[in-house]
């Protein structure tokens, strides 16, 4: 990681906040899974996923993209954080 970060400082000159911009997308880069699913299809299941994991049950081989999706996308997450605690509250 530290080399990548390196040859991103040089191929782009230092600004201010580039640093924590590349170190982000460096760490983004590194949980990044070959089959993911896109924000769509994320929304199109999150319903799902939410009232599982409400209701304590093990994920499913088919549902996991959403899971590891929710924790590299901010607004997915902030979504399926949303949703869980409306059905939390009910």
């Amino acid at each position: 990681m530290n080399r990548i970060l390196s040859w991103l400082k040089r191929l782009f000159p230092s600004r201010e906040g580039n640093d924590s911009i590349f170190t982000k997308m460096i760490q983004m880069l590194a949980v990044t899974r070959e089959n993911e699913l896109s924000c769509d299809e994320v929304y199109a299941l999150l319903d799902q996923f939410v009232e599982a994991i409400s209701r304590g049950e093990i994920i499913s081989e088919k549902m996991a993209p959403v899971g590891q999706h929710i924790k590299v996308c901010p607004d997915c997450r902030e979504e399926y954080e949303t949703l869980l605690a409306m059905i939390e509250a009910a």
